[in-house]
């Protein structure tokens, strides 16, 4: 047998629109760990923001903020913090004075916590509210490990979210901060143009996925990456496979080589069957 290695998304790749993870994508995961193959998370998401519910699916490591992090090993136990790629804190000044200036919304993520402002929380409830996802105990999920500030710290911050009302937000925060970030739009349903994400440049999924292999002794043609949005598109790009999900965006789909069933349609059982990770 050879030994593949697949990387996915967690947001509407693994976790679908209602909040749910598909028992076929639990005993997908599984089945595939069994045949002896890795299985890892690659996701936008900081460590502080990883369920324990994922955990507990059971991945062989993970790549975390976009690129920022990489753990190798079972998660969170056997193994470790191979990768952590963060912002210069001066670069974090930069980026949040930008925000102010054009008066968008953020959210900083680091390994440890999450900083939001008080406007950009109340967009997160709102959005979970419209989805149906907002209850008491959501809420207070959310207030465990999303702290509220007007004054976040500018020390170990990996990437950020940025939204407002103004469909040119994302232009105006993108000539702002120039070379040194990268900085996305169309992550964030609903939002478009209005908001954004950013990363130090040069840091991306596919980056890191690209050492992760190196230390695992494997190349990208060993590699499936799964996927359904815009942070997704190198490493969709850079894998051997690229699968979009169904219910990706059409930049995703575009980058990927193949496009699977949607999130709630089984799409990761169906990728990995049709790639011999599991049988049909």
């Amino acid at each position: 047998m050879s030994r593949r290695i697949a990387f996915l998304d967690i947001d509407g790749t693994i976790i679908d629109h209602a909040g749910g993870i598909p028992e076929s994508t639990v005993r997908a995961v599984r089945s595939a760990r069994a045949a002896g193959h890795f299985v890892y998370l690659a996701s936008g998401r900081t460590p502080s923001e990883v369920e324990r519910r994922l955990v507990d699916i059971g991945f062989d490591g993970a790549i975390l903020g976009a690129g920022a992090y990489a753990w190798i090993g079972t998660l969170w136990d056997a193994g470790g913090w191979r990768v952590e790629r963060l912002m210069d804190p001066a670069h974090v000044a930069r980026m949040t004075a930008a925000f102010r200036e054009v008066g968008a919304d953020y959210v900083l993520q680091g390994r440890e916590g999450v900083w939001a402002t008080r406007r950009a929380f109340a967009r997160l409830e709102s959005a979970l509210a419209a989805e149906g996802r907002l209850s008491d105990a959501t809420r207070e999920a959310l207030l465990d490990h999303v702290a509220i500030t007007e004054d976040p710290p500018h020390d170990g911050i990996a990437k950020s979210v940025f939204s407002s009302d103004d469909l040119g937000c994302y232009a105006a925060v993108t000539a702002r901060l120039g070379a040194d970030f990268s900085v996305i739009t169309g992550t964030m349903p609903g939002l478009g143009t209005a908001g954004g994400e950013v990363s130090p440049a040069g840091v991306t999924k596919g980056s890191t996925m690209r050492r992760v292999l190196a230390e695992l002794g494997m190349t990208e043609r060993d590699a499936i990456a799964i996927g359904d949005n815009n942070n997704d598109l190198d490493m969709l790009e850079a894998a051997g496979v690229g699968v979009a999900m169904g219910n990706a965006t059409p930049e995703a789909r575009a980058a990927a080589d193949e496009v699977t069933t949607a999130v709630d349609e089984d799409g990761i059982a169906t990728a990995f069957a049709r790639h011999g990770l599991i049988a049909p």
